[in-house]
Order: structure tokens, then C-alpha cells, then sequence
């Protein structure tokens, strides 16, 4: 794990920001993540060893290149990717959108055939966003019930895999973002996708614009299902099991513009399992 001076990225230029750190980039074809968590050290060291594992295994990552404290703050140094995210690339090409699910629906099935990655695992990250998500304590109980009757995995799970965190570009399709990276079981991890894709950030607009919103988020994330169920062994009832704990655990982080929506879901979702507590 390599260390780059305080001093490396003064020129840099800021290029994008996310809810978790800020992204510059200097003109030697690099770019910094730097996050804004108090924690941002052990986030660091957590994303440069899961993007250095993936690309170890053959994994169209951008290639890490060493940890960097900077103004107080933690960051990693990555190669500069260039390219738009998918979800910027075809916003206004639905069927371009479409191909695009299936090739990421591909790319997550090759992230979960590789076996124990050096990471936390997934079931006990998940328990620690239950215990601290924004809802009623009989629902935080019946989620970890229903925690307890899912399976365990040693698979990679990138965690957060989603067409914002997927750059498109002229050689393919390139995965960032590892951070929240886990060894843990592949339904899990596409019922992630499944939420981020179904409930994911929107802004303030129109009660008939977000209706219709709402109706084409769902039929991609169907969409998305089919399409990895196809490669894998996994059902589509195999990733409706994993529903619940991935809705609380979502509201354990930022508030979203669309909380309300995700704990009513939840709490409506939760009360078919309350029997289990």
C-alpha cells in the first residue's frame, strides 16, 4: 500500500462530488477520492484493498494507486478513468439504458464468482446499519429475525453497484465506488442493486413526473433481476428475500429526498415477518 505527499494534488480540480467524499484530478492522469467521513481512513484502506483485490482477479476497476492524507482528510489515488456513468450516458436512450443492464447484470455475476475476498462480512455490516436505521425498534427486531434465516456467502459483493457507480467508456464498462465492498452472498447483494435502481436519489419534481418515474424504476430493476437470475443460479425469490434488511439498512445512511417512501415500504414489507420475533 503506497503513500503520496500531502503536497500531490494542490493543482488538482474538483470534479465531482458524491455523499461520501469529493473527486479531483490532476493533470498526470490521476484522480483523488477524498472522503468527508470523520472515518475516512478505514474507508480508504478498505476501498484501495477491495479495488486492488477486484482487479487482481481480472475485474475492469480503475487501478489504485496508494492511500493519501490530505487537509486532515483521507483519500485513495486512482488512475483517471475517463468517461460518463452509465445512468449519465443513456438518461435520455431508454434502450440504450436497457443493454446496458445486461451488461452490468453480467459484470455482477463475474464480481460475485470470485471467492473470499479480504473484507468484512456482509451479514455483520448489514446488522450494524439495522441496529442504527431510522425506524420503529419492532422493525429493526423482525429485520434481524429475518437476517438470521438468510444464508451466509464468501463472495465478493461490490455492495453498491449501481449505473452511478459504473463508468461508461470506450473499452467498456469500468465499476468504481468499492468502498462498501463485503464477503457475503450474491442475492444480497443484487437485491442492493434492486433498491438503488427501484428507490434510488430523485429530485424535487412534478407528483405525475415522479409517478412515472416510479413505474419505469420499477420495471428496470425487474428488468436487472431477469437479467442476472438468467446467468445464475439465484431466483428472483431468492433476491425478494434479502428485501427487508436492504431497505433498513439503506436508512441507516444520508437521509434521502424519498425517506418516507423507503420506511413506509419497509414497515409494510416488515409486518408480513412480525410473526418471526
Amino acid at each position: 500500500m503506497s503513500a503520496t505527499p500531502e503536497n500531490a494534488f494542490e493543482q488538482a480540480h474538483h470534479v465531482g462530488e458524491g455523499r461520501s467524499a469529493e473527486v479531483f484530478a490532476d493533470r498526470s492522469g490521476r484522480v483523488l477520492k477524498l472522503y468527508k467521513a470523520k472515518w475516512g481512513k478505514q474507508l480508504a484502506k478498505k476501498e484501495f484493498v477491495a479495488t486492488s483485490f477486484a482487479r487482481s482477479h481480472g475485474l475492469r476497476v480503475p487501478a489504485p494507486l496508494g492511500i493519501i492524507e490530505q487537509d486532515g482528510r483521507s483519500g485513495v489515488i486512482f488512475e483517471h478513468i475517463y468517461g460518463k456513468t452509465v445512468l449519465e450516458h443513456f438518461k435520455s436512450n431508454p434502450l440504450g439504458m436497457l443493454g446496458a443492464l445486461r451488461k452490468l447484470a453480467v459484470i455482477q455475476y463475474s464480481i460475485h464468482k470470485i471467492e473470499n475476498p479480504p473484507l468484512p462480512d456482509q451479514q455483520d455490516a448489514i446488522r450494524i446499519q439495522v441496529s442504527r436505521a431510522r425506524v420503529p425498534s419492532w422493525l429493526k427486531q423482525t429485520t434481524l429475525a429475518v437476517l438470521d434465516r438468510l444464508p451466509d456467502g464468501n463472495r465478493l459483493c461490490h455492495g453498491d453497484l449501481h449505473p452511478e457507480n459504473v463508468l461508461y467508456t470506450s473499452e467498456g464498462l469500468v465499476v468504481i465506488d468499492w468502498e462498501k465492498s463485503t464477503s457475503g452472498h450474491p442475492a444480497a447483494d443484487v437485491a442492493r442493486t434492486d433498491l438503488i435502481i427501484r428507490c434510488g436519489r430523485v429530485g424535487e419534481t412534478r407528483r405525475l413526473r415522479k409517478a412515472i418515474d416510479r413505474i419505469i424504476r420499477k420495471a428496470l430493476a425487474e428488468f436487472y433481476i431477469r437479467q442476472y437470475c438468467q446467468l445464475s443460479m439465484i431466483s428472483r425469490q431468492d433476491v425478494m428475500a434479502w428485501r427487508l434488511p436492504m431497505l433498513v439498512a439503506r436508512l441507516s445512511g444520508q437521509v434521502a429526498a424519498n425517506e418516507h417512501e423507503i420506511q413506509a415500504e419497509a414497515s409494510e414489507l416488515g409486518t408480513q415477518f412480525a410473526h418471526l420475533v
